[in-house]
């Protein structure tokens, strides 16, 4: 049985929330969770309902104002935000959700919740949605009841609660909503698992939303677990956690399954699409297997996969580099280059180039080929290719390193060194150019 006290209860032994967003659609299962929580304001901190617009349907902006108008009558802050959505790649329907998220992470901030209203049917159909696809323990845990998002968090205090208990609680309050005439074209996937699936399902297992529900339980305990072990395994190969690579014949140390278990976890700790059994194979099989001296390359949506000796690195998709650019500089300010990257000058006691110096003026190059420097506390020039092989800075991202340049002269390359002839002596405070991000 729905009980909104246990509801709000949740709630409020979440700690540190200074407030509260209600992902509000307008439908019935958003609009109770929005009633149930507006009805206990007292008890909250301060509660705000938002309302996504797709602008995929003639009457969106009359579901807004309907929203507004509900959100007004429970005595909730409202406001409604419009997203543009492009199916042209993915499909509509994983378009929206894209941009809807988007959107609200963009409103979310520290110390922010955003409730949203799935409840136990919803958790079901994603799991078997998840189950469709060959989707691994992650995909079958379903949604979580809670998660950090953007700088706040995300939490769904419906997952144990069935529709049925849902428009109950509707009926008993006279409440009305919004009904969506796209939510009953079978087109869309989850759509067709639930008006043309789920009945038949029910109609033979009567508990069904509940005990898939629960299994999605059992697989998120799983994944923690594989979490756990993908950790153990990274410190056994000497990963530490600011390490940007992967030691090669540690991972091939590893059983196939831990192999696997430990790839999957580190390109999703590094904020990257999961690979397909079949690029995660491919990963193996092409990039850690290949020989030392080659340059392999595997790429998926949004990440690339590269060796480099006896390292793994995934990264972005390199954006374009015009490596006979240059940037003037005067002053120890920020430098943003094409990219997305930024040039800071970082202070160091001893090391770092003259205040004097840059105020005068420098320029930032990138390799051309023949560059050589003299490094602080050394006697003999070396060059940058020679450096760089010393450093075990990868073949991809030499070319993209900012070069500092007073006049003809070399005189620091950012994140390494600086050149003997224009360092600051020991007892004086120098700027050290630092990159703030890299590929």
């Amino acid at each position: 049985m729905f009980d909104p006290e246990q509801l709000i209860d949740e709630i409020v032994a979440f700690s540190g929330i200074k407030k509260i967003w209600v992902a509000y659609s307008g439908g019935v299962d958003s609009h109770v969770l929005l009633h149930a929580l507006a009805t206990s304001q007292q008890r909250l901190p301060s509660l705000h309902a938002v309302h996504i617009n797709h602008n995929l349907h003639k009457n969106s902006a009359d579901w807004a104002e309907c929203c507004a108008h509900n959100a007004k009558i429970l005595n909730v802050d409202f406001i409604s935000l419009s997203v543009a959505v492009d199916g042209s790649d993915g499909g509509v329907e994983a378009a929206a959700r894209t941009a809807r998220y988007q959107a609200l992470r963009s409103l979310i901030t520290e110390g922010e919740l955003l409730v949203t209203a799935q409840h136990q049917e919803d958790q079901a159909e994603t799991l078997l949605l998840q189950l469709l696809r060959g989707a691994g323990p992650k995909g079958l845990s379903g949604m979580p009841k809670q998660t950090a998002f953007s700088e706040g968090n995300l939490m769904r205090p419906l997952l144990a609660v069935s529709q049925a208990e849902i428009l109950d609680y509707a009926r008993q309050h006279n409440l009305q909503w919004v009904e969506d005439p796209s939510n009953l074209e079978t087109r869309w996937n989850r759509n067709y698992l639930r008006h043309k699936i789920w009945p038949q399902i029910v109609a033979r297992w009567p508990s069904a939303a509940r005990t898939i529900s629960r299994s999605a339980r059992h697989c998120a305990e799983t994944t923690e677990l594989l979490a756990v072990l993908a950790e153990q395994d990274l410190v056994n190969i000497d990963v530490d956690k600011t390490a940007d690579s992967l030691p090669v014949s540690g991972i091939l140390s590893l059983s196939d399954i831990r192999c696997r278990n430990l790839l999957r976890y580190w390109v999703e700790k590094k904020g990257f699409r999961l690979p397909s059994t079949d690029q995660l194979q491919r990963v193996i099989s092409e990039v850690c297997l290949a020989s030392e001296d080659s340059s392999p390359i595997l790429a998926w949506e949004g990440v690339e996969v590269r060796r480099y000796q006896d390292r793994l690195y995934f990264h972005s998709p390199l954006k374009p580099h015009d490596r006979e650019k240059f940037f003037y500089w005067q002053g120890k300010e920020r430098l943003d280059l094409d990219d997305g990257r930024s040039v800071l000058w970082q202070q160091r006691q001893g090391d770092g180039l003259a205040q004097s110096l840059l105020e005068h003026g420098v320029t930032i190059r990138f390799r051309i080929g023949g560059e050589r420097i003299q490094l602080h506390g050394h006697h003999h020039h070396k060059s940058l290719k020679h450096l760089f092989q010393e450093w075990k800075i990868p073949p991809w991202e030499r070319d993209r390193i900012p070069l500092i340049y007073s006049g003809e002269n070399l005189i620091a390359i950012t994140g390494h060194a600086v050149d003997e002839s224009f360092a600051v002596a020991s007892d004086e405070t120098g700027y050290f150019p630092v990159l703030n991000t890299m590929y």
